[in-house]
């Protein structure tokens, strides 16, 4: 064999045509506290197997997911809800004779 075929083989198949290059499968979510990977975790926990978002549990605040748009923008639009339902005013506050003026 030839020095040059040689060099060819031994081209790293990334950016080659090759069908061995790696291809983006997944998108790395990074959250911002254990928590919200939790609630995330567990809206993929309650789809069907077909359904399911999660693709890889990586560490405490990385999970890998899906590579689409929809899956993308139900955890955004689920865990904006999730938030705004955890934010408290001061009127909330429990007790008696609370000035309100």
């Amino acid at each position: 064999m030839s020095s040059s075929k040689k060099q060819k083989r031994s081209k790293s198949p990334i950016g080659s045509g090759s069908s061995n290059a790696l291809r983006p499968t997944g998108l790395l979510l990074t959250c911002a506290d254990v928590p919200t990977k939790q609630y995330i975790m567990y809206l993929n926990d309650k789809k069907p197997v077909d359904k399911k978002f999660v693709l890889q549990d990586l560490d405490a605040t990385h999970i890998l997911i899906k590579n689409n748009t929809r899956s993308r923008n139900e955890i955004v639009e689920k865990l904006e809800k999730f938030m705004d339902s955890n934010v408290f005013s001061a009127v909330e506050k429990v007790g008696e004779d609370l000035d309100m003026s």
